[in-house]
């Protein structure tokens, strides 16, 4: 019964998910958190633009709250828009540029060079894009970006990476496109950080000479 229910509440996010990606798309979807908390559901939404997800006199949001609530079951939503503060570190987002740069007739490469260019610019520490699909004639096949360093395993891949999906619709079929990003604010754990202040500091004796604060006493 738990593995169910488990598997239930991780379908009704995801479904959860897909509504609100789809309803705030225009606006630059970033991601999505959601938290239960003992006063209800709270759901932050980071978007590029803000403005177009509240609506006017928060119309749009209202109408989300309502839908999250009537549709999806969700209790008592409590929804907060953030802003994305460099949509060029935000994996989502910019998948979802490459998407439309290739739907507006872009070629692969140029729409995938353009936006590795655009995270360097703004001092990611690795970046991997991958676009697939039928990219350059009938047969399908797949194309990667990669600047920096990137982590494809283990711990540092599942919490230091910051993953986005975005598909384009073309004449030739569906092409997929996956960024992956590595977090600025991420310590891996082969980064070696002294605390300075944890180190022993020097104090002056009685006859002024200088000696390391722990000494051993005769």
């Amino acid at each position: 019964m738990k593995e169910r229910k488990f598997v239930n509440e991780s379908v009704k996010k995801l479904l959860i998910t897909e509504y609100i990606r789809k309803e705030t798309d225009s606006a630059g979807f970033g991601g999505m958190e959601m938290k239960r908390t003992p006063f209800g559901t709270n759901i932050i939404l980071h978007v590029n633009k803000p403005g177009l997800v509240i609506g006017r006199k928060g119309s749009k949001i209202q109408e989300i709250t309502s839908h999250l609530e009537g549709v999806f079951g969700v209790e008592a939503p409590q929804i907060e828009v953030k802003e994305v503060e460099n949509s060029d570190l935000n994996s989502q987002i910019v998948a979802k540029k490459i998407a439309l740069s290739l739907e507006k007739g872009w070629a692969y490469r140029k729409a995938g060079t353009n936006a590795l260019r655009r995270t360097q610019e703004s001092k990611v520490r690795g970046v991997i894009i991958r676009i697939a699909g039928k990219i350059s004639g009938e047969r399908a096949r797949s194309h990667k970006f990669i600047y920096g360093g990137i982590k494809y395993s283990g711990q540092p891949s599942i919490d230091g990476m910051d993953r986005g999906f975005a598909v384009a619709k073309l004449k030739l079929g569906i092409i997929g496109i996956s960024v992956g990003i590595l977090r600025n604010d991420y310590r891996l754990p082969d980064e070696i950080r002294i605390d300075e202040n944890a180190l022993p500091k020097e104090v002056v004796t009685a006859d002024g000479a200088q000696g390391k604060g722990d000494t051993e006493t005769q």
